[in-house]
């Protein structure tokens, strides 16, 4: 879809809410594997038998064993609602903030500076209003079976009990600068794919593109602009788990920092710099998929809502 037509900002949001409700479904065992990768601090590989979680195919074999196929949507009621609040406040602020800019001169001559601008503002704005959800996602995902927190709503007051307003938004450095970029370049990306699409296939700006090629078009975006920032959602999901090694014992070393820039010293210097992508093969197939079947899902829901 072209995102220059003059879809309703409420339209949009129900769109947006939609496509990330069902995308995160689909795509939570991925964000399971995901997250566990990346917060093992010992290495990823067949060779180091003393690591939990070695290749995606052992790891997925591991989690199922151990507990059971419930274990891949752990963490999956806060992720929904977080997705469903993402995707309303991403893509309504997305079409209220290209309206604002297509009143400037320079943004209405330059279509993908304004894409970009639009979708890294209307990402951070989701962003700073969700992190919460993803703080308490992320520690039940690595929690020990048994302990920790029993539901999200649980996790959210004890977090504010014991860690204040600070533990609802740890990693918010690094949510910010990457999700600037991400959103930004996805949606830069999705129309630059979008616009080679049409011209190929002689497609005019006012037909909607088949839905294969906007599905093809999501996962292009989604997998060039997480290669960018992937070491950021890596230094995120670190801090989110700071304060919280007593519930996590039987997942190896606990990893310790202070800060985003500290974060990535650790690692860089504990891991080496290809401990800075840990978990990217799980993470580029999610958000290949969740992309695709997100950008997808939204613009055939945006067309049935305005017809």
């Amino acid at each position: 879809m072209d995102r220059d037509k003059n879809d309703t900002s409420s339209n949009s949001g129900i769109a947006g809410g939609f496509a990330g409700c069902i995308t995160r479904f689909i795509c939570q065992p991925l964000d399971v594997l995901k997250i566990r990768f990346q917060l093992q601090v010992e290495p990823l590989s067949e060779q180091h038998v003393t690591s939990k979680y070695r290749t995606i195919a052992q790891s997925t074999r591991l989690v199922y064993r151990e507990e059971g196929l419930r274990a891949f949507w752990k963490g999956h009621n806060p992720a929904q609602v977080l997705s469903i609040i993402y995707g309303v406040a991403q893509f309504s602020s997305y079409e209220r903030f290209n309206h604002l800019l297509r009143t400037v001169d320079t943004f209405e001559r330059h279509q993908s500076g304004r894409n970009f601008v639009c979708g890294a503002l209307s990402g951070t704005f989701a962003t700073v209003i969700t992190l919460p959800l993803d703080v308490v996602r992320t520690r039940l995902i690595s929690q020990d079976p048994g302990k920790g927190y029993r539901s999200s709503v649980q996790g959210l007051k004890l977090i504010y009990t014991y860690e204040g307003v600070r533990g609802l938004y740890r990693g918010l450095g690094p949510s910010v600068l990457q999700i600037a970029p991400l959103t930004g370049g996805q949606f830069m990306f999705y129309n630059i794919f979008g616009s080679m699409f049409r011209q190929y296939f002689n497609i005019s700006a006012n037909e909607t593109l088949p839905a294969i090629e906007l599905f093809i078009c999501g996962g292009l975006a989604g997998l060039c602009t997480k290669l960018l920032v992937y070491p950021l959602d890596l230094a995120k999901k670190r801090l989110q788990i700071q304060g919280f090694a007593k519930s996590r014992q039987t997942y190896g070393r606990h990893f310790v920092c202070d800060n985003m820039f500290n974060c990535l010293y650790n690692i860089a210097k504990q891991e080496g710099m290809i401990g800075l992508y840990k978990g990217l093969y799980p993470a580029l197939l999610k958000a290949c998929f969740m992309s695709a079947f997100y950008f997808a899902i939204y613009d055939e829901m945006v067309l049935i809502l305005n017809h």
